[in-house]
């Protein structure tokens, strides 16, 4: 047989839905991913093991020269890179942009006309167009952030991130039936713990609205990090160490509604993760997947960021809407959820083939 067409990813961190997209690469086309990526201060325990046609290097074993020489031998006919920070990276992508092959790298930056922005798009070929001939974008936010720094539209790609919709939807057709009978009186969040995501303002509000209202509801987080949150005199909510994507769709079962209280998230893949599982979300407007996945009053409720009021009022909407109400929502959480899937991501990258 012959060798397969190669592609190359050279990244940061990977993470179990970037697996999800490789995945649906492989499986609809003819090639090998080789992924390099960073095996040092990671942000998550999540470890990648190869997979068939989906190969992993530590980005720590190779130097220089030996990390050019590695991927001249693959001969790649696309390369990816989500590091930009890694100067080799950048000085790879280069070489291989001006030899024709194309380049693409992924972005979640939002335009919101900062004077951040402003200076990435005055610096747009410097920063980007210089390395990359195409970018790759999670939604409509970062669409415009392509556009601002000199992106035509022939040259932005849609779907960068996506959840591992059938893993999740598989866990939503499983549940869905056990929720008419019993729908549990559970939220959840589910991230690192430090301060950006909110999670700090999640329990003094979720804390403060059950003491004023004697709700039901309990609150259950999990993830990893430095924050600790002080829940010892709270039964009402339970912290769980990080879980798999497997684990996750299996427990959610026990969930009603999920949280993501950031207090900044250019995207939120786990937006896309549990309204695949059929949840109702309750989400901050930073948020940049809301814009796909939550219409505010259909299938959850978007809150002003950071702001704990805006926050109580959306959980106690949640907290007091009816559960064949919340069925409907959880119905309508994974509908959307399908408007953006793996394989349409697989399909968006891999279109540059066709435009060489």
């Amino acid at each position: 047989m012959p060798a397969k067409r190669n592609i190359v990813y050279l990244y940061s961190e990977v993470m179990p839905y970037t697996l999800a997209v490789m995945k649906a690469i492989v499986a609809n086309f003819d090639v090998a991913i080789h992924c390099v990526c960073w095996d040092e201060n990671k942000r998550s325990p999540f470890v990648a093991t190869d997979q068939e046609h989906i190969h992993f290097y530590k980005r720590s074993s190779f130097n220089n020269d030996t990390l050019s020489r590695f991927i001249e031998e693959k001969k790649p006919e696309l390369i990816y890179v989500s590091g930009r920070m890694d100067k080799l990276y950048l000085q790879i992508a280069l070489t291989y942009k001006k030899k024709g092959i194309p380049t693409v790298t992924g972005s979640d930056n939002q335009w919101t006309g900062t004077t951040k922005d402003h200076l990435s798009s005055a610096l747009g070929y410097f920063l980007y167009r210089k390395y990359f001939s195409y970018m790759w974008v999670a939604g409509t936010f970062q669409y415009e952030f392509a556009k601002r720094i000199g992106y035509n539209n022939a040259h932005i790609l849609k779907y960068t991130y996506s959840a591992d919709t059938v893993n999740f939807n598989k866990a939503f057709h499983k549940n869905k039936e056990l929720k008419k009978v019993n729908y549990p009186h559970t939220i959840v969040f589910v991230g690192r713990f430090i301060k950006i995501k909110g999670i700090d303002l999640l329990a003094e509000a979720f804390t403060e609205l059950k003491k004023e209202t004697g709700n039901d509801w309990k609150l259950c987080m999990v993830g990893n990090g430095e924050l600790n949150i002080d829940i010892a005199k709270d039964s009402s909510i339970e912290i769980k160490a990080f879980m798999s994507s497997e684990e996750l769709a299996l427990a959610s079962k026990d969930w009603g509604a999920f949280c993501l209280p950031s207090t900044r998230e250019p995207w939120g893949v786990v937006v896309h993760e549990f309204a695949a599982a059929g949840l109702p979300i309750i989400a901050a407007d930073c948020v940049g997947a809301t814009d796909a996945f939550l219409v505010d009053g259909y299938n959850g409720r978007l809150f002003s960021t950071s702001d704990k009021n805006s926050l109580k009022a959306a959980l106690n909407k949640l907290f007091t809407t009816s559960d064949d109400e919340l069925n409907r929502q959880s119905m309508r959480s994974n509908e959307l959820s399908n408007t953006i899937t793996p394989e349409m991501a697989a399909y968006s990258l891999m279109s540059v083939l066709n435009k060489k």
